[in-house]
């Protein structure tokens, strides 16, 4: 059966965040302002009304639209207890953004320079590229070589190239030698290879 498309823009956020599709603009527009009231739901802002007068204030939207984000945003997080990092980094930004204000009228250098870092801090600005990846943290794939030991035996062997016979033929000898030093050393006979042209190593 075709999916049908989300008819709504709830069913859309919702479709968004269960199968990552993409959003319109318009769709993402409506996502961040119920982002930001779910925010706010969980910073507990006291009343729904306190939340759609700063839903109003900060995204220039009508009272009506302001609830009706609010309803779409409890309809569509429900009771959740824990905010995404958007969420919670959209709401650091406000309330130091509220702190700004707060300390320009009192001339607060002091708690304006503070305010400052928490949003440099919460929006990663002192990184130059906050989402590429620590190399420091990053291990390197291990990389196992394996190499048959009919290989060694067939005539295609014969046809590599010198400097790379002779690595082999070190691998080899270090492996047998490693070989009749472990409890498997009665079994290194049937590792022998003798028809090429090689040296002992001691």
């Amino acid at each position: 059966m075709k999916e049908l498309p989300a008819s709504t823009v709830v069913d859309r956020i919702r479709d968004h965040y269960f199968s990552g599709t993409e959003l319109s603009a318009e769709d993402t527009r409506i996502k961040e302002r119920m982002d930001a009231a779910h925010a706010m739901l969980l910073a507990d802002y006291e009343n729904d009304a306190n939340i759609v007068r700063m839903l109003m204030g900060r995204f220039e939207i009508s009272q009506r639209q302001a609830y009706i984000d609010l309803h779409n945003c409890k309809n569509t997080y429900g009771e959740l207890r824990n905010a995404n990092k958007e969420a919670l980094r959209y709401i650091v930004t406000q309330m130091s953004m509220d702190l700004i204000r707060a300390a320009k009228k009192t001339n607060n250098l002091k708690a304006w320079e503070k305010a400052i870092e928490r949003i440099t801090k919460a929006n990663n600005l002192d990184k130059d590229d906050p989402d590429m990846p620590d190399p420091s943290k990053i291990q390197p794939p291990i990389q196992l070589i394996t190499i048959d030991f009919d290989f060694m035996r067939s005539a295609m062997f014969k046809k590599l190239d010198e400097t790379t016979k002779e690595k082999l033929i070190n691998m080899y000898q270090e492996f047998m030698a490693q070989l009749k030093l472990s409890p498997l050393a009665d079994y290194s006979d049937i590792f022998m290879i003798e028809d090429i042209d090689h040296t002992e190593v001691d």
